[in-house]
């Protein structure tokens, strides 16, 4: 990936000597050399963060990778008014100190007054905020800075930022805007819309993860619903319609920094970090925006479960075991996509993905499923609104391979084990079963393939009671609350889901006798 730092090299080294002169020239005027003689961003995602040219960062995640420096400098020497903003006014007294620091050093004076300020020559300024009062965001109305930078913001209110943002101007010729946020991941909920914003780095659901790297450009819109502030990601910066109206998106990226990319600090501060309790542990030492996120009140599966299911994948649960069931969750073109999910004994293999214009027909997808089937495993394809029913006929009348059919929508017709409350829908039925078979105690003992991606979408999934039954979301319903759809995780609880069948049809070819309870028995496993 070509950094912004990187494209600055490259104009320089292409320059014509006489031109080199001049723009050194020109920085000796600005006293831009000066600068760096006093502080300097360390290379690395400091660096990157100091030249980054998009419109609001995410910078951080990991303690002690150098945000506060980061915007210390950048509010010193790179912007002409700036204001800085955290949770309270005294939590500031840290990132005061170290600016007076650096001002000192470079003969530009020092903070003072209450609320704490700096005035410097040519009209430059720095002020100092808080937003942890109600409406103390409107004493930043019409007030404009080139620099907003929001410290620790994860523990802001989202509408706040915004809101501050919307004075985000200049009117000083070729001096940038620029918005920071500076934060360590979320804790205890707080924080979550962060990953939201920023969803194509950060969260597993969005379908640009894993596939833009730290720094780059992307652009967006925010979006006001009433109860939350969405993003609407665009292909460029040019105006575009959304939702009736005309609108100019700006730029964001993310930018990781860990304590290894701090030079200041060494190993004992991580022995420090080693003293706070998990999951803040894991999220500070990591930046992992998931790590401390809080399970919803109505979440099925229960964050932890999977976790565990996780390391006994990692432990080789059932490793040498043959293929069982082979689902199938299938994607016809569009933007979803085809899953096959292997199911080995208890052990769930690394689920195989394959994008939905890649397998535009029956065909396409039941070549897929002959290539990967092993061991004559059972065949279950979901069929719900009749997307796999071209792959089961192909499977079926022109291949002479028998497959299941699963239709999500369709009556249940049993109950939850421990509650003896009935399903809605076999959709309900299926996610509920994986829940009781995560279950610490169940004794099912599940392996998954660890994946972030998966763990996102069995955790993405809420119930409730409807007429006095339990109801799980729809494929669709996730997809408009999270702008992706449950595909991996669909495939995962088909695979349970005929898990019995499957060993019970091996149990009449080989005669053998395997421990398994009952089908459709609902006090199975307890």
């Amino acid at each position: 990936m070509t950094t912004a730092l990187d494209t600055l090299i490259d104009h320089i080294e292409k320059m014509a000597p006489a031109e080199r002169v001049g723009l050194q020239k020109q920085l000796d005027e600005a006293g831009v050399l000066d600068q760096f003689n006093v502080w300097q961003p360390q290379s690395g995602p400091q660096t990157e963060g100091y030249f980054s040219q998009a419109d609001l960062t995410l910078y951080g995640g990991a303690a002690g990778g150098g945000k506060t420096d980061l915007i210390a400098g950048l509010a010193l020497f790179a912007h002409h008014k700036t204001a800085i903003f955290r949770q309270s006014l005294k939590s500031l007294k840290g990132l005061i100190e170290r600016m007076n620091t650096l001002m000192r050093q470079a003969g530009m004076g020092k903070i003072s007054s209450n609320p704490p300020k700096w005035v410097g020559p040519n009209e430059r300024m720095i002020e100092f905020g808080h937003h942890g009062l109600l409406g103390s965001e409107e004493d930043w109305q019409g007030r404009d800075h080139d620099l907003k930078a929001f410290d620790e913001g994860a523990q802001m209110d989202p509408r706040k930022i915004i809101f501050v943002l919307g004075w985000l101007r200049t009117t000083r010729p070729d001096q940038r805007c620029r918005g920071l946020i500076a934060t360590n991941p979320p804790l205890g909920g707080q924080g979550d819309f962060l990953i939201e914003w920023f969803a194509p780095w950060l969260d597993p659901l969005h379908s640009l993860y894993g596939k833009v790297g730290p720094g780059e450009l992307l652009w967006a819109v925010f979006i006001d619903d009433g109860d939350a502030i969405r993003t609407v990601w665009v292909d460029g910066p040019q105006p575009v319609e959304i939702e009736g109206e005309i609108r100019t998106p700006k730029s964001r990226t993310f930018i990781p920094a860990r304590r290894q990319d701090n030079a200041f600090l060494d190993e004992s501060y991580d022995a420090q970090l080693d003293q706070m309790p998990e999951p803040m542990r894991t999220a500070l030492k990591t930046g992992d925006f998931q790590a401390a996120r809080q399970d919803h009140e109505w979440q099925v599966i229960p964050s932890d479960w999977i976790d565990l299911a996780f390391q006994r994948f990692d432990a080789g649960v059932d490793d040498d075991k043959p293929m069982d069931v082979l689902a199938v969750d299938v994607a016809q073109g569009g933007k979803d996509k085809t899953v096959l999910q292997a199911l080995h004994g208890r052990r769930f293999a690394e689920s195989i993905v394959r994008k939905g214009a890649d397998t535009k027909d029956g065909s396409d997808v039941g070549s897929l499923i002959i290539r990967e089937r092993r061991d004559n495993a059972l065949i279950v394809v979901d069929c719900t609104g009749g997307w796999g029913g071209d792959t089961v006929g192909f499977l079926t009348r022109e291949n002479n391979i028998p497959a299941e059919k699963c239709v999500f929508s369709s009556q249940s017709g049993e109950f939850a084990k421990d509650s003896r409350i009935p399903f809605y829908n076999l959709r309900a039925q299926l996610y509920w079963r994986l829940r009781e078979a995560l279950h610490p105690k169940s004794g099912m003992g599940l392996a998954i393939k660890r994946s972030a991606t998966v763990k996102a979408q069995l955790t993405a999934h809420r119930w409730k009671m409807k007429g006095g039954k339990i109801l799980i979301e729809s494929k669709e319903e996730i997809k408009d609350r999270l702008g992706a759809s449950p595909d991996e995780s669909d495939a995962i609880v088909e695979a349970l889901g005929w898990k019995d069948k499957a060993e019970f049809k091996q149990v009449l070819k080989t005669g053998q006798q395997i421990q398994t309870a009952p089908l459709n028995d609902p006090l199975a496993g307890f």
